[in-house]
C-alpha cells in the first residue's frame, strides 16, 4: 500500500523541519499499521491542514483517507505523541470502514460507533503504550456505569439521532462513547485472552457485545 502525505498549505510559513518531522512520523507508523492491519486499499493519503486552533485533530474521511489538522506554533514531543495515536486510532477506522464517508448514504449507528472507538483506543494502547495515550485512553468505570442500562435503549439508533452519546452534552459525561467503547474492549480482552484489537478489527458490533458479556 502507498502512503500519501499531502500538505496543506506547504509554503514558507511552516517551518521546513517541522514539516519533515511530521512527515516522518507520519510514514513511519503509517506503514508499521499497514503490516498490522489486513487493508484492502492500494492508496492510503494524509491531508495535513496547518490550522490556527489549538493543538491537533484529526478526522477519518474515507477508508483511504485521513484528515490531520495540526497547529505547527503548538509542535512538540507530546503533540508527536498525539500524531502516532492519531495515525494508529484513525487508521484503525479506515480499515473497519468506519469513516465519515459510508457506501450508499448508510448512517453510523450509535454502537457501531462506540465499538469503533473502543478498538481504535486500544489498537493505540496495544501499540504504542507510552503514558500520555494510555492515560488518554483510560476510562473510569464509575463514571460511566449509571449510563449502560440507558445506552441499552438507544444501542441501535442511528447516531445522528442524539451524538451526545459519543461526545457527552445533555448531561452526560465528556466523550461518554469512546469511554463506554473502551470498557467493552476491555471486557472483551477480560474473557477472551487471545483476542485483541487486530483481530477484531472486523468483528461486527453484534459479535463484539456477545464476546463482552456486558449486559445493557
Amino acid at each position: 500500500m502507498k502512503i500519501n502525505i499531502i500538505f496543506i498549505p506547504n509554503n514558507d510559513s511552516i517551518s521546513k523541519n517541522d514539516l519533515e518531522l511530521v512527515k516522518k512520523t507520519i510514514s513511519k507508523y503509517a506503514k508499521k499499521v499497514e503490516v498490522l492491519l489486513p487493508f484492502k486499499v492500494k492508496n492510503f493519503t494524509f491531508t495535513v491542514y496547518a490550522w490556527e486552533k489549538d493543538w491537533i485533530s484529526a478526522f477519518t474521511q474515507a477508508v483511504d483517507w485521513v484528515q490531520i489538522n495540526i497547529n505547527y506554533k503548538q509542535l512538540n514531543k507530546k503533540m508527536i505523541d498525539k500524531l502516532i495515536y492519531i495515525i494508529y486510532h484513525e487508521m484503525h477506522h479506515a480499515c473497519r470502514g468506519y469513516a465519515g464517508y459510508l457506501p450508499k448514504n448508510k448512517e453510523h449507528i450509535l454502537i457501531g460507533t462506540i465499538i469503533s472507538e473502543g478498538l481504535a483506543d486500544y489498537f493505540a494502547r496495544e501499540q504504542y503504550p507510552v503514558k500520555y495515550i494510555l492515560e488518554t485512553t483510560d476510562y473510569d468505570l464509575l463514571e460511566i456505569s449509571g449510563w449502560l442500562k440507558k445506552l441499552g435503549k438507544v444501542l441501535w439508533n442511528k447516531e445522528s439521532a442524539d451524538d451526545s452519546w459519543i461526545f457527552g452534552g445533555k448531561e452526560k459525561p465528556k466523550m461518554l462513547g469512546y469511554k463506554i467503547g473502551r470498557y467493552i474492549i476491555q471486557e472483551v480482552k477480560n474473557k477472551n485472552s487471545k483476542l485483541n484489537s487486530i483481530s477484531l478489527v472486523n468483528a461486527t458490533p453484534e459479535k463484539i457485545l456477545k464476546l463482552s458479556e456486558i449486559k445493557f
